[in-house]
């Protein structure tokens, strides 16, 4: 027995079975009204805001009647042992006051919140950060999101989100490092070994993978939904990134909401025991999503919440977050029998172990507002998410109108959201700071030369109001360059807002239609948390460029301005595909082939009324200068299993300036015992070339990465030919064949 686990021993032995249990419970704050006979209803004015029934002011004022319970009863009598969702540093320091000095034990607390993007410093959602393709700039910004978290007082977050995600219509993709397993899982690999890498203070945040399993494949891209799927594509799509993080030491696993094969994740023996723990290797412990636990109540396989937390804690979920049913029926469960005190003592003995494991007991209670100050929004971080912005975003069109010329004297701005704050924040940013917020209108007049004049219209919206149109076109004509800013408002995308219809919502195609017949140079900025429906821009030759910018964090407006102005050469690549419409969705680029695949015959794997190709494939993006490639050599085209497949290719700059471009390396098994992908990514790789420069990119890729689950979850690298493809995207690539022996 080692020490840590004289420890924990030691601890359940002085402790209630009320104190083990409250180890096993997570909650947030409560709001009660302070108006007598007024109902704080949150979530119903949180809707009703949303829906446009209740102003974000009135919702305000409702608030500001509002008093917090941080319930400090339940910390000190030890029936909490841990919270969730706390954003303010005073209220983080004095809950975990509490638990170390008032509590019998003096057992501190997780504290846990949804570090997803940065924490004061907003960064690119998950979805765009993934489009840069760049491990060091995933690296970087996920350091500082957990140093800024740190200081701040919380110790465990929860990420990163690594669903795998083949269908824009649902809302969390913008969480998702998109729809490959293998660049989610080398994203994934990152962030776990960052946010858990200790630093020489002690700086260090317990990762959450989340949400196991599958949930990026809910049924028709609807939030909540229920999933079903083969198990060789469980394993083989949507377990990597999961086994990345685990391999990478993740302290939690999130259980998620839905159902898969018929039982609520959350209740689900064998995704958390036989799966998560005897197959994968997880030695961590389980937490549920919010209120997941009571939810099965809902899904019909529990009787009652008393039911939901047996069921819950003996399939393997260790913590319930927000329920509450661990607390109010475990102790009740115990004493009649239906639970053993010995299953309590393992999932408490689990908590306490990452208690100990990421130092909360040595650091304790701890609250210095001066370094959180120093630390929080400082420049350095600043500059990180510039850079790390810059490299997110992704150019879909240019017609040469890109990036400005100097010529421009006369720049005009239109769309409400050019200048909204809360939508450049973007959706899972509640932890940043509104102030800081660079929009794309102010990032324009910051970057612009001195000479240039910089004018805003507001013109469109993501409504059907029509009424600045003509003022916005009326100045678009006598303008040198337009910027349209379209897309998605901050709570269109992210949890519970999925979407059926993928085009921009509201009169925006129309004004745009309308600008493009001004014959002034145009280019479109995307601000969206998903994949969307834009054929209509991409056809039309009067809008002449059209950059994806996603939410790019804090320093949004400074990273587009650059790019607008060719200071930074666009170097991001599409991590998701988009479909020309809704319709076609799920669309991913590593799909099974079918008997009849898509083709101009009528008879074949298609739908009659729109392209079968993507509107943009995967990996896709645009450089201001341009590669090609050549000369791809396979090493060793006759392999036995135990071999490395060694590729190598030239890569040559063929255009004006200097410009990054990801190497994509694919493979596809040509013939094995079921349906495999028609192309898989298998490596990746950065180059930055000087124009005129030529490179020489080299890939191993071990044969036993070769190979895939069958029916029954055993891996197997089968014999056959094989192809390999390498290129900039999905589908340009060179290709050649080998073979497996």
């Amino acid at each position: 027995m080692d020490t840590s686990e004289k420890t924990i021993e030691n601890l359940l032995s002085q402790m209630t079975l009320k104190e083990k249990i409250g180890q096993l419970n997570q909650a947030g704050s409560t709001m009660t009204c302070t108006l007598p006979g007024f109902e704080a209803d949150i979530d119903g004015w949180v809707t009703q805001m949303l829906e446009g029934r209740l102003s974000q002011e009135e919702f305000g004022r409702r608030i500001a009647m509002c008093e917090e319970n941080l319930r400090e009863d339940e910390i000190a009598s030890g029936s909490l042992g841990n919270f969730v969702n706390l954003y303010d540093d005073e209220k983080v320091a004095a809950v975990q006051k509490i638990a170390c000095e008032e509590s019998r034990m003096h057992i501190p607390l997780f504290i846990g919140v949804d570090v997803m993007r940065g924490y004061r410093t907003v960064f690119p959602t998950p979805l765009a950060l993934s489009c840069s393709w760049d491990l060091q700039a995933v690296r970087e910004s996920t350091a500082v999101a957990k140093r800024e978290a740190y200081v701040s007082g919380v110790n465990w977050t929860f990420g990163p989100m690594l669903d795998i995600a083949r269908d824009a219509r649902w809302g969390r993709i913008v969480e998702s490092p998109g729809e490959d397993p293998y660049l989610a899982s080398e994203i994934g690999k990152v962030q776990v070994e960052t946010f858990q890498e200790e630093e020489a203070d002690g700086c260090r945040l317990m990762a959450t993978a989340k949400h196991f399993l599958a949930y990026g494949a809910a049924s028709g891209g609807q939030d909540y939904n229920t999933v079903e799927i083969s198990r060789h594509t469980l394993y083989d799509v949507y377990l990597p990134p999961f086994q990345a993080a685990i391999d990478a030491g993740a302290g939690a696993v999130m259980s998620a909401f839905h159902d898969l094969e018929g039982t609520p994740c959350t209740m689900s023996r064998w995704l958390l025991t036989d799966l998560l723990r005897k197959q994968m290797g997880f030695d961590g412990f389980v937490v549920s999503d919010a209120e997941a636990v009571k939810q099965c109540v809902v899904h019909g396989t529990a009787a009652d919440e008393r039911d939901a937390a047996k069921k819950c804690l003996l399939a393997g979920g260790d913590m319930d977050m927000s329920s509450l049913d661990y607390v109010r029926y475990l102790e009740e469960l115990v004493e009649s029998g239906e639970v053993s005190e010995k299953d309590i003592d393992r999932a408490a003995g689990r908590v306490l172990k990452k208690k100990l494991e990421f130092g909360l007991f040595d650091r304790g209670y701890q609250y210095d507002p001066e370094k959180i100050q120093k630390t929080v929004l400082c420049s350095e971080h600043r500059r990180i998410s510039l850079e790390v912005g810059k490299k997110s975003a992704v150019l879909l069109k240019n017609n040469g109108v890109l990036p400005i010329g100097k010529e421009a004297k006369k720049i005009l701005i239109i769309g409400e959201l050019a200048d909204d704050k809360d939508a450049h924040m973007g959706p899972w940013s509640f932890t940043g700071v509104k102030e800081a917020q660079v929009t794309i209108l102010q990032g324009m007049k910051d970057c612009a030369p001195e000479e240039t004049e910089i004018i805003y219209a507001r013109g469109f919206g993501v409504n059907d109001d029509r009424s600045g149109f003509e003022e916005a076109l009326s100045l678009a004509r006598e303008a040198d360059f337009v910027i349209a800013v379209a897309g998605e408002t901050a709570f269109m995308s992210g949890e519970a807002a999925s979407r059926a219809d993928l085009h921009l919502v509201g009169a925006q195609e129309e004004f745009l239609e309308k600008l493009s017949e001004t014959g002034v140079p145009a280019a479109v900025v995307l601000i969206n948390g998903r994949p969307l429906a834009i054929g209509s821009l991409q056809e039309n030759d009067g809008i002449g460029a059209i950059l994806e910018a996603w939410h790019l964090g804090t320093e949004m407006g400074h990273a587009v301005a650059q790019i607008l102005y060719g200071d930074y050469n666009p170097s991001g690549r599409l991590s998701v595909t988009f479909a020309n419409e809704g319709g076609q969705e799920p669309m991913y680029y590593n799909h099974p082939n079918t008997g009849k695949p898509g083709g101009s015959f009528k008879f074949t794997s298609k739908y009659q009324d729109v392209p079968i190709r993507p509107l943009y494939p995967f990996g896709y993006g645009l450089s201001y200068t341009g590669f090609e490639y050549s000369d791809l050599e396979v090493e060793n085209p006759v392999l036995k299993k135990d071999q490395t497949l060694k590729v190598k290719v030239v890569v040559k700059n063929i255009g004006e300036r200097s410009g990054e471009e990801t190497v994509q390396l694919y493979i596809r098994d040509i013939t094995a015992s079921l349906v495999r992908p028609v192309k898989e990514l298998k490596r990746f790789a950065k180059i930055r070339l000087e124009a005129g420069e030529m490179g020489r990119v080299e890939f191993s890729l071990p044969c036993s990465e070769m190979g895939f689950h069958d029916s029954d979850g055993t891996f197997v690298v089968e014999p056959g030919k094989f192809m390999v493809y390498v290129g900039g995207s999905s589908e340009q690539t060179l290709d050649a064949e080998y073979e497996l022996v």
